[in-house]
């Protein structure tokens, strides 16, 4: 069987992405499928990830988006010449170094569209405004960098077409990348695990509300409001005057990791805030175990952890321009807020309200897209089957 071959320019943290290919990786290995993962530089050492024999290959050009694009365009066309699968690239930045020298006939994987990359240059070419996408313009990008953004956009929309399928996570990309590069992409929802799946956990009333975050720490991952919210909540006219008790645990490291330590501290919750940085799986498992609501206040382009928390049996509070909000819509274990600290408290005070009124049950657990049929739709769409 001839090897298929996913390509990621750059793995340089363990995100979104990563999670993805390694999801991808594990299907295609339980299923006896020869695959390897292609980068321009792998600074994580993904295959340290896997507890499967992971086949990840560098693919050497100098930093400079010419060599590299040229580089893809060799591994394309090598793999053309061995009769292999179609390629899989992975995001926008995969999409412009094939606009540049790459052949035809690849499969592309948008994991989030230029609305959602807030360094990406291309939203501020005027063809790409014109499509209402973004908005309106602003005044302090130069001439230059508008012109620069207009090329961008144009390689990338080039790299769009040239595919010969277009994957995107959720209904509402699938509208932007039709809009932005008049194509029609296949929405295929990535999925979780489901054999660690636990029951709904009862919550006594007399129990502190323990609330929990996973994420990096960035500052696009608003850890800020969390804070903001409950600091405001202890205020005597918040809605939780004071009176619940609560505690907040913080998974995963990033940049903003001090900043929210001593913003903890100035907003008086650093002593019922909880730092953990990086942790096992284990350990992991059982910060899950004693939560009670899992908070993703953020914009994502999709929000899988939304999904692994209702997996774990831990409801979720998530923002509604979360992609995974368009099958969440409407089940008791989801309340989605609009984004900000007051919307964050006050969805935290709904989700406890039901917690305790016994709303939270395996009954009304919603069904969410699994891991291997992801894993399985991509297959069928990228014709390695």
């Amino acid at each position: 069987m001839t090897e298929a071959t996913i390509f990621v320019p750059f793995l340089t943290a363990f995100g979104g992405v990563e999670r993805l290919v390694l999801s991808l990786s594990k299907f295609l290995h339980e299923n006896r499928s020869p695959h390897r993962v292609c980068c321009f530089c792998d600074a994580i050492d993904l295959a340290s990830y896997a507890d499967w024999p992971l086949k990840v290959e560098a693919i050497r050009a100098p930093r400079n988006p010419l060599r590299e694009a040229w580089a893809l365009n060799r591994l394309l066309r090598e793999n053309r010449s061995s009769s292999g699968p179609p390629v899989l690239i992975f995001d926008l930045n995969g999409a412009f170094y094939a606009g540049l020298f790459a052949p035809a006939g690849y499969c592309l994987h948008l994991t989030d569209p230029p609305s959602l990359l807030p360094t990406d240059l291309s939203k501020w070419a005027w063809s790409s405004r014109k499509a209402d996408v973004f908005p309106l313009e602003r005044a302090d990008v130069s001439v230059g960098r508008k012109l620069w953004a207009e090329a961008v956009h144009r390689i990338n929309r080039r790299g769009v077409r040239k595919a010969a399928t277009v994957i995107a996570m959720t209904h509402a990309i699938k509208v932007e990348l039709e809009c932005l590069y008049g194509v029609e992409a296949n929405v295929i929802r990535p999925g979780v695990r489901t054999d660690s799946w636990q029951p709904a956990r009862q919550v006594a009333a007399n129990e502190p509300m323990r609330l929990l975050s996973v994420s990096r720490l960035e500052s696009n991952k608003r850890l800020d409001w969390i804070l903001d919210a409950l600091s405001a909540s202890e205020s005597a006219s918040a809605p939780f005057g004071g009176t619940v008790s609560w505690e907040l645990d913080i998974v995963g490291s990033g940049t903003q990791e001090e900043p929210l330590k001593r913003l903890a501290h100035e907003l008086g919750v650093s002593a019922r805030t909880h730092f953990h940085g990086r942790v096992s799986d284990a350990d992991l498992d059982a910060i899950y175990r004693r939560a009670s609501i899992f908070l993703m206040p953020a914009r994502q382009g999709y929000g899988l952890p939304a999904l692994e928390s209702l997996g774990r049996g831990l409801p979720v509070i998530l923002n509604k321009d979360s992609g995974v909000s368009e099958i969440l819509e409407g089940t008791p274990w989801a309340e989605i807020c609009d984004g900000g600290s007051a919307s964050l408290q006050r969805a935290i005070l709904s989700m406890n309200a039901r917690i305790l009124g016994s709303e939270i049950t395996p009954q009304t657990l919603p069904k969410v897209p699994t891991e291997a049929e992801w894993a399985q739709s991509i297959v069928a769409a990228c014709r390695w089957g």
